[in-house]
């Protein structure tokens, strides 16, 4: 066998050679563009529809769950001693409302709407009393509520009822101190433990100014001008 045939015979196998590699390239390519496009279409749907879905850690216990709740959406998160975290749930009357808790599951924060329907917030100290409060009044103002530590008001702010603003301080769940801005002017009460109003200084309904002092009991005992 001459020179020729040698590498005719040699370029021939080389042949083969790259066909069997191509044609194993091409098949692998054509197997993995498959194997992905069913993996893709298994777990990356564009939908998922069930009544709920929940989360669990390694031990199989629930940490999240989405679900239904009075007709809506909600969800809730837990420890892992299955107590609740966070609560977004529907409140009576249809409005939306958020829970936090602490961990041994007692509310610490709330979001909902108040019952006139406008936005309420409190907040809880450990004892599972609300010791801070805000939200919107029937008369569609604002209001800020400041408790003690068994949930007694300790401070008020809102508004009077002919639009000026309002703010009292209690001892005992009573007023002793009022400031307020009526339409007439500024007026400041202050009161005894009984809640009767010892001194009253303030703007009358004809904007003269006045001062009046009382007793224990509230009843007068002077005043500046003396025709109050």
């Amino acid at each position: 066998m001459n020179q020729l045939e040698l590498r005719v015979q040699k370029l021939e196998k080389n042949l083969r050679n790259y066909r069997i590699i191509f044609g194993t390239g091409i098949i692998a390519l054509c197997t993995f563009s498959l194997m992905s496009s069913g993996t893709k279409n298994q777990f990356v749907p564009d939908r998922i529809q069930a009544k709920s879905f929940q989360v669990v850690d390694d031990n199989g216990k629930i940490i999240a769950e989405l679900g239904e709740d009075k007709g809506n959406g909600s969800l809730t998160t837990f420890n892992g001693r299955g107590r609740k975290l966070v609560d977004l749930f529907t409140s009576e009357g249809g409005a939306g409302g958020i829970n936090t808790f602490d961990d041994d599951g007692d509310v610490i924060f709330k979001v909902t709407r108040t019952k006139s329907g406008g936005a309420y917030m409190g907040m809880f100290n450990s004892e599972a009393k609300e010791i801070v409060e805000f939200g919107v009044t029937e008369g569609e103002s604002g209001y800020f509520k400041v408790n003690d530590k068994y949930g007694e008001k300790l401070a008020w702010i809102t508004y009077t009822e002919d639009g000026g603003g309002y703010f009292a301080l209690l001892n005992n769940n009573k007023e002793t101190i009022r400031l307020s801005t009526p339409d007439a002017g500024g007026r400041i009460g202050i009161s005894n433990k009984r809640g009767n109003r010892n001194v009253y200084i303030g703007t009358q309904d004809n904007q003269d100014g006045n001062i009046t002092i009382s007793n224990a009991a509230g009843s007068k005992l002077g005043s500046i001008p003396t025709s109050y």
